[in-house]
């Protein structure tokens, strides 16, 4: 009796075992084209397409996006907001840079990473031999980027500035140092060693309490940084000077104070980043007397509203907008919304053997990988993984389909349609046009992009 039991409770426990859906995951199949076109709004016209490509060699594939022309001569900023994470919107992403700069000049990109890697970037990008790029990359950048995307994009701009040189173009990184142990250690040391008649256990004691994110760091260091100033001291290469090195410190600091704030360490990392846009020391000339993209997530992006320094400080989009003078009201911004990813080439990836990757780009691909495992995901099949179905987001995905995989954006005169059309129908149906519209009224352009790829995570170098 008591084995028949046992025996009961074992094939029980291994049907639940093996009753895992995708739903357990918080996963769903996007809709099929069939399902798609079931939509309240299908019979509304007049939206326009963007090709899902990237940039080709000539950097010529733009014909879609010559509506930029006209953004690109009468703006001094283009914000660039995204959905992390999506293949296709890095793709588009490229595709407008460099129409930008086909139609107009903007010599600085500033793209979302740690300010200590601008110049190593800088340097790659202005490389002409090929044998030369190659052995810079693998000696210094090859464990600074996170994504093959990112390889990808800092690759077209080297050779975009090896065939136009009257348009050379620089990037510069705006955000906190989240590697300051790396950066202590690979840089900041190896530099204050090759100070004169100094004390190499010093050096060690000093970093040691830095690694340990020690604020008496900021004060023990400042003798070293005296000597290197009087010596006028050269790291490793050229641009590893005295006043990159300060600048360095001085975002290692501010990381530390943002890491310590808790639930502020947004809103002081956001002001962290408006000043970086306008100090002399690190970009404020570009702001101030050029044309300049910016790129990042969509809530940095984010130019319509004002939303107050002071009060509650949201955007760098909205103070480059309303509140800093040189580009005050010669802001253009566009999102790129990404709705949903196909694992692709990450089904195999063991994210242990890859360069750290954030957060939340974690959770989406553990998870994925998890219901491929179990048989329960195609991996070059688009799924959902967050938000709520609606019959908006059925429209965008027909529409997709119907121009064979591209991005949606929706005209003025078209949404002003949808949102006639809304306003007959039920309270759920008006309520979703509502908060699409709420989204879209952040930005100057909105793109939807159905469907996409994850980023593919770079592999270590051990």
């Amino acid at each position: 009796m008591y084995k028949i039991k046992i025996l009961t409770l074992l094939f029980f426990s291994c049907q639940l075992m093996q009753a895992q859906s995708l739903k357990d995951y918080k996963i769903s199949k996007v809709y099929s084209e069939s399902e798609a076109k079931e939509n309240v709004f299908e019979s509304i016209s007049g939206i326009k397409s963007i090709d899902f490509n990237d940039i080709n060699k000539n950097f010529s594939n733009v014909q879609d996006l010559y509506w930029l022309k006209q953004v690109a001569q009468n703006n001094k900023i283009v914000l660039i907001g995204e959905t992390h994470y999506s293949k296709n919107i890095e793709n588009i992403k490229n595709r407008i840079i460099f129409a930008l700069n086909n139609f107009d000049y903007f010599p600085l990109i500033i793209i979302e990473r740690e300010y200590s890697v601008t110049p190593y970037l800088n340097h790659f990008i202005n490389l002409k031999n090929e044998n030369d790029a190659k052995s810079f990359f693998n000696k210094e950048l090859s464990t600074k980027l996170n994504t093959v995307e990112d390889s990808i994009f800092i690759e077209h701009i080297r050779n975009w500035n090896i065939k136009n040189p009257k348009k050379n173009i620089k990037l510069g990184c705006i955000d906190l140092e989240w590697s300051w142990d790396e950066i202590m250690e690979d840089v900041l040391m190896p530099y204050f060693i090759k100070l004169d008649d100094i004390d190499k256990s010093e050096i060690d004691k000093i970093f040691e309490i830095g690694l340990n994110q020690s604020d008496d760091f900021f004060i023990r260091i400042e003798p070293l940084i005296k000597k290197a100033e009087e010596q006028n001291l050269i790291g490793e290469y050229s641009f590893v000077n005295i006043e990159y090195v300060k600048n360095v410190i001085e975002s290692i600091s501010t990381t530390f104070k943002a890491m310590s704030l808790s639930s502020w360490w947004e809103y002081f990392r956001q002001k962290e980043i408006a000043k970086r846009v306008t100090n002399q020391r690190y970009f404020g000339e570009y702001f101030k007397n050029q044309k300049v993209i910016m790129y990042g997530g969509g809530n940095h992006m984010k130019s319509k509203h004002y939303y107050g320094v002071d009060d509650n400080f949201i955007s760098e989009g909205s103070y480059l907008n309303f509140d800093n003078k040189p580009t005050k009201g010669k802001v253009y911004s566009i999102m790129l919304n990404g709705i949903s990813f196909s694992l692709g080439e990450m089904k195999d990836v063991n994210l242990n053997d890859a360069i750290i990757q954030g957060t939340q780009y974690k959770k989406i691909t553990n998870r994925m990988q998890k219901a491929y495992k179990e048989g329960l995901l195609n991996p070059d099949e688009n799924y959902f993984l967050f938000g709520f179905r609606n019959e908006f987001e059925k429209f965008i995905f027909s529409k997709s389909y119907q121009y064979k995989d591209s991005g949606i954006v929706i005209p003025d005169k078209v949404w002003n349609e949808i949102v006639n059309v809304s306003i007959q129908l039920s309270n759920d149906i008006q309520m979703t046009v509502e908060m699409e519209n709420e989204s879209r009224n952040d930005y100057d352009e909105y793109v939807y992009i159905p469907y996409s790829p994850l980023t593919i995570a770079r592999k270590n170098v051990w």
